[in-house]
């Protein structure tokens, strides 16, 4: 099976099963060591390397090994290998093979990823807050727990919530953000997420009982003036670019005079507005491509925002702590979700750490007021 195949079967969401779960898994199909190979040069000359990697690791018929994983896909290729990984496939091929994803919208690419299986996810995230995205570990002897919860206070302390204030979380996850809020409010009224997973909202609705909306946030109607703050976490990955300047402007006319908006996401640094990267990506994300951190402030600035607080978060942590954790529970994974599915994450979170290594990209924080 083809790379593109892969992403045409994540974008027709297909209905195989795995173990005793019932509910929809990922179609991707094993394939003999010969088949691999010859889809892998096939595709190498198609879509470049790193989605041809992708590809390969992810249809071994038998678990990968998780050093060679981690190896291959983190470490620095000789000058010419990695040149071609960078530039290739060229810039007019790369842009048509994203125009033929986007016939998709990236609400069904985030479906795909999130509603795998809350079991698998509960297998390398956080035990306290399972939070799926970029923590703070302050010391060499931070558990994942408790860097997590490092990085719920920093959000915390910028985002100043209080009780009573109409607060709304774009992309709310499994409530991991939510949960803390609420604790440092005690109000759980005014409080509200939004989600495109139907498997996140009936465990937050289920386990916490919070109010969650299943919309998607890029688009949807905030009204004017209606809410006194808005934060997200992990979530403005998966906004389009054209996307992107219109969400802001619909923020900051939905926010209240004096209100504010706490971003955590990371975006592309450069002026590569479509790296070769993109490509790999959508076997993991289909239909969800970065912007540049210079077009995001741009973009924040043009629809009114003052940007108050921009910085920097090592990623690395997490991903290594990830992929750690799904190699010591790689059995229960594979009853869960199938040996391609655990082989692809263990696959993307290698990468994710070689993307954030070679300072492709950066994971920023926000502090946008609206005066």
């Amino acid at each position: 099976m083809s790379s593109v195949q892969n992403i045409r079967d994540i974008q027709n969401h297909s209905q195989d099963h795995a173990g005793a779960d019932s509910r929809p898994q990922l179609h991707l199909q094993a394939a003999s060591l010969p088949v691999r190979l010859g889809h892998f040069m096939s595709d190498t000359v198609r879509f470049g390397l790193a989605t041809a990697g992708m590809n390969y690791i992810t249809t071994s018929r038998t678990p990968i090994d998780a050093e060679a994983i981690w190896r291959n896909c983190t470490r620095s290729w000789p000058g010419p290998m990695q040149a071609f990984m960078d530039h290739y496939p060229f810039p007019a091929q790369r842009r048509r093979i994203i125009d033929d994803i986007f016939r998709r919208t990236s609400a069904e690419g985030i479906e795909y990823h999130y509603d795998v299986s809350n079991d698998f996810y509960e297998l390398f995230l956080d035990r306290r807050f399972m939070f799926y995205t970029c923590a703070d570990f302050l010391s060499p002897d931070d558990s994942l727990e408790q860097a997590q919860l490092n990085k719920a206070n920093y959000i915390g302390d910028l985002l100043e919530p209080k009780a009573g204030e109409r607060i709304l979380e774009l992309g709310c996850g499994w409530g991991s953000m939510m949960r803390h809020i609420h604790d440092r409010t005690g109000d759980k009224e005014h409080l509200t997420g939004v989600t495109l997973s139907k498997d996140q909202l009936g465990y937050i609705r289920e386990k916490f009982g919070f109010n969650v909306l299943l919309d998607d946030f890029i688009h949807m109607d905030y009204g004017v003036e209606t809410y006194d703050k808005f934060y997200s976490i992990g979530a403005f990955e998966h906004v389009r670019p054209d996307d992107v300047l219109p969400l802001y402007k619909r923020l900051h006319a939905a926010l209240k005079p004096g209100g504010r908006m706490v971003l955590h996401f990371f975006s592309l640094n450069g002026t590569e507005r479509l790296p070769a990267s993109a490509i790999g990506v959508q076997l993991v994300f289909p239909g969800s491509i970065l912007s540049l951190h210079t077009d995001h402030l741009d973009w924040m600035r043009h629809a009114g925002f003052r940007l108050t607080h921009d910085s920097i978060h090592d990623y690395r942590p997490t991903l290594r702590a990830w992929f750690d954790r799904l190699v010591a529970n790689r059995d229960r994974a594979h009853a869960l979700v199938g040996i391609q599915t655990t082989n692809k994450y263990l696959a993307f979170f290698a990468a994710a750490w070689g993307f954030f290594d070679s300072e492709a990209g950066s994971l920023h924080r926000y502090v946008l007021m609206k005066d």
